[in-house]
């Protein structure tokens, strides 16, 4: 099993309520949920299909409607929620490729876009 946040706690996260993909099932965590925001500065794009491990992420420029960034993930095992204040929000993401390396996706949405990927040796 996936190790992704309540809703309720991406409600905060986000600030917005999901568009769902099944109106109609009453677990979140076999929906796919869609969230829109901005920071102000940057639009997102956030959808997540927990029981399937996946998470997509689009960010574009407000200003110009530019695409800055775009990540679609198929296996993400954990989704972990590492700030969430009116000022501040942030999430990392945890991807277990095998026995030796683990990806790790440190974002930032607020105050501004950040992303920092990094892969770490577990031996």
């Amino acid at each position: 099993m996936h190790g992704y946040p309540e809703e309720n706690d991406l409600l905060s996260l986000f600030e917005c309520e999901p568009t769902l993909l099944d109106t109609t099932s009453l677990d979140f965590f076999y929906n796919r949920a869609t969230y829109r925001f901005s920071n102000g500065e940057e639009d997102f794009i956030v959808t997540l299909s927990p029981s399937y491990g996946e998470v997509k992420i689009q960010v574009t420029q407000r200003a110009s409607n530019q695409l800055i960034s775009l990540m679609d993930l198929k296996r993400v095992d954990k989704f972990e929620i590492t700030a969430d204040k009116k000022d501040l929000s942030s999430v990392l993401l945890m991807l277990l490729n095998d026995d030796f390396i683990t990806q790790t996706i440190e974002i930032d949405f607020k105050p501004k876009y950040k992303i920092i990927f990094r892969e770490h040796y577990t031996r």
